[in-house]
């Protein structure tokens, strides 16, 4: 089976390196960009070691990538956050963040009473009770919540910290979705960790297990630009080439680009109902410094502003080079601009509050950096996951794809989504390779 993955992301990636795995498989990834890992880039400047956003992995113990170690032999180190120096900031006053037990026990967000009544709710994540699950959304479950102000928008912050959006769309977040996520994040050992090396060496590991694989090559640099179908067979061209023949097809990219490659094909209608997703995007502050300034905590979260500052180095230590520090802020964004300058003005102010966070926690800094980079709408995930955007299934009715990334259908989300359903599609194809050759014999 000839197998076409259009996406050199980490979905597209995971996809290619289990098929590679099997010698009844041959194939092509199509990258449109230089570079390999799609939004999971990473590059070196001067000694540090920058990504496209955050490279941190939530509760990785129970994450698809230890199963990926396993299954495709990877080998990686991760380091956790340190719990005890993770801190809110809430009208100037910081308190140890509620990670844990010991943590809530400490923190000052919440009151005595209202802790004891946090931990229920923990309690009943964990034990997959909670109502949460229930309601369409969480703001549908704070509005009939009995809980104190306090309690609910702590719930509003820790789903804003996680998925990376606004109060606004941690509302929209449906309920049975953040059940299931915390449900996994409170029982994990290791809720917060970071890949040494960040990102890039997850890539390159499955960039090499493909290219063990004589019958499979990666093309960079080369998007593909249609698609149409012969003789039960699809033809795809590119900048570069044409008419080449493939028995399957993968997306492994965002909804939005899907739409682009089939708008001209006969499958262009079924891709409406997910053309409008909105996708999560942030405002990402990195700055490399060529000596440590302050450590007082490794992560920071603004309540108030909402706007959190990871001292990456602190936990990474290849992200920066020796006696360096790097610090990565990142802001969640309204997307409901109606004018262009409005949202200018809005990202200017964001820019601000983050070198205003800076300069408190951080002082010196301004003096201490070698490099500095902002990338003021960085995608986090090409689909947000709220009420009213649809996540893409792996196989679609009236469709001969399939699909596979983070705005698609599978376990976990953000980074992990891509690599498990990545892994879906790849046992599926497998599956169907091992049918073919049984009605062969």
């Amino acid at each position: 089976m000839r197998i076409a993955i259009i996406g050199g992301g980490l979905a597209g990636l995971t996809a290619a390196a289990y098929l590679s795995n099997h010698g009844d498989t041959s194939g092509t990834v199509f990258e449109r960009s230089p570079q390999l890992g799609g939004r999971a880039f990473t590059y070196e400047k001067s000694g540090f070691t920058l990504n496209y956003g955050a490279h941190a992995v939530y509760g990785i113990d129970r994450h698809t990538l230890q199963t990926m170690e396993d299954e495709l032999e990877l080998k990686f180190q991760s380091k956790q956050v340190d719990k005890r120096k993770v801190v809110y900031a809430k009208h100037g006053q910081l308190t140890p963040a509620p990670l844990d037990f010991v943590n809530v026990m400490k923190t000052q967000v919440l009151s005595p009473l209202e802790k004891m009544r946090f931990v229920a709710e923990i309690a009943a994540v964990i034990g997959n009770i909670h109502q949460l699950k229930q309601h369409r959304t969480l703001g549908d479950y704070l509005e009939q919540s009995t809980a104190s102000a306090d309690v609910k928008e702590l719930w509003e912050h820790l789903v804003c910290s996680n998925f990376f959006i606004t109060p606004e769309d941690a509302r929209r977040v449906p309920g049975d979705v953040i059940a299931e996520y915390y449900h996994n994040l409170f029982l994990s050992s290791r809720p917060v960790s970071y890949i040494l090396g960040s990102w890039s060496t997850i890539t390159h590991q499955l960039t090499q297990k493909i290219g063990m694989n004589p019958e499979w090559n990666i093309a960079t640099k080369e998007p593909v630009e249609s698609i149409e179908m012969q003789d039960g067979r699809f033809i795809l061209n590119t900048k570069a080439r044409q008419q080449l023949e493939f028995d399957q097809v993968v997306f492994a990219m965002p909804v939005q680009q899907i739409h682009k490659v089939l708008e001209n094909s006969a499958w262009s209608g079924a891709m409406a109902p997910y053309q409008d997703n909105t996708a999560t995007e942030v405002l990402v502050y990195d700055v490399g410094l060529s000596k440590i300034v302050a450590r007082p905590f490794h992560y920071i979260s603004d309540m108030d502003r909402k706007i959190f500052v990871s001292d990456v180095s602190a936990t990474d230590y290849t992200a920066a080079p020796l006696h360096g520090q790097l610090l990565q802020g990142i802001a969640y964004l309204n997307d409901d601009f109606k004018e262009e300058l409005e949202k200018k003005e809005y990202l200017e102010q964001k820019t601000k509050q983050m070198e205003s966070l800076f300069d408190t926690y951080y002082p010196g800094w301004r003096d201490c950096v070698e490099v500095k980079r902002v990338s003021k709408k960085a995608m986090v995930a090409s689909v947000k996951n709220v009420n009213g955007n649809k996540l893409l299934p792996n196989r679609m009715e009236g469709l001969p794809f399939y699909f596979c990334g983070d705005g698609c259908v599978g376990k976990g989300e953000l980074a992990e989504r891509a690599f498990s359903s990545g892994r879906t599609i790849a046992q599926m194809l497998l599956e169907q390779t091992s049918d073919t050759k049984a009605l062969a014999y």
